[in-house]
């Protein structure tokens, strides 16, 4: 898959693979009133992730055999720590409007996204980004991006490429870690099929 070349701080350049998917995406536009804040904000523009607990994220619970009550106990708290996780990662996604977001198919890369949007969109507009990467656990991505490119299609919907905003290295590193693993995922499934065939 193609590589996209981007210039870091110290002048060296590093390439991002891109990979289609089909993902959660939030795009709430940024209401800014003036040039100036448009300017701050590109310039102080922050990003976040977390990861949603796994079913088998049980570190805080002892293991059964150094577990004093039992080990049908350890087995039933277990059980209830894992209930939890899962209520705990509902309420956060539906909060963030992951939940009811349709999945939308993707271009992802470290340095940005491009996808559709329903409501009009223009050049330098700068949205807050949401998005629910598939891995294992689950991790959400919060993020800023400045609208690069907008071509609206026959259904009159909008198609946006962004370029992330000032993004962390810990974020980055996570979608750059998510799109290796698709990648590399896309090339045995491609290999299996081949050996099928």
């Amino acid at each position: 898959m193609p590589g996209e070349k981007k210039q870091n701080s110290a002048g060296e350049k590093r390439s991002y693979f891109r990979v289609d998917d089909i993902i959660s995406v939030v795009a709430n536009p940024v209401n800014l009133m003036n040039e100036k804040e448009r300017e701050l904000l590109k310039n102080a523009a922050s990003s976040n992730t977390f990861a949603l607990f796994s079913d088998q994220d049980n570190d805080g619970l002892q293991s059964s055999q150094e577990f004093a009550g039992g080990e049908k106990l350890y087995e039933a708290l277990k059980g209830i720590n894992s209930k939890l996780d899962f209520l705990i990662n509902h309420l956060l996604m539906e909060k963030e409007g992951l939940t009811s977001t349709e999945k939308k198919l993707v271009n992802l890369s470290a340095s940005g996204i491009k996808f559709t949007v329903k409501h009009p969109v223009k050049e330098k507009d700068i949205l807050q980004i949401k998005l629910l990467l598939p891995t294992h656990p689950p991790v959400v991505v919060f993020a800023y991006g400045e609208v690069k490119r907008v071509k609206v299609l026959d259904d009159q919907t909008y198609e946006i490429a962004l370029e992330y905003l000032n993004m962390g290295e810990t974020v980055r590193s996570e979608i750059i870690q998510y799109t290796l693993d698709h990648q590399r995922e896309t090339i045995r499934k491609m290999r299996e099929s081949g050996k099928n065939e």
